[in-house]
């Protein structure tokens, strides 16, 4: 009798790949080829794992809410890295 593919995995590493896979905002076929997993399992495990952290996420809303996220990525990395040059910028005048 084979295994179940999923349950040779710990809860504990398919909650972390399911956070890593929704952190990353990469398409699920793309982490698992990097990862090396079945893209249909880690999938599974995404599904369950947004549910866990905000219910039910129907596939517009989840693209929406992807591109704001991104958006909103993009708007801190900048601040973050004007922040960065006038740190140095003081730095420099203060000295």
């Amino acid at each position: 009798m084979g295994q179940n593919p999923a349950s040779k995995y710990t809860p504990e590493f398919r909650r972390e790949t399911a956070d890593y896979v929704i952190a990353s905002g990469r398409p699920i076929t793309e982490c698992c080829r990097e990862l090396g997993l079945n893209s249909k399992t880690v999938n599974d495990w995404v599904l369950k794992r947004r549910r866990e952290l905000g219910g039910e996420v129907t596939a517009g809303d989840s693209d929406d809410e992807l591109r704001r996220l991104n958006k909103r990525v993009r708007e801190l990395e900048m601040e973050n890295e004007f922040l960065k040059k006038a740190a140095a910028f003081f730095a420099r005048t203060q000295g």
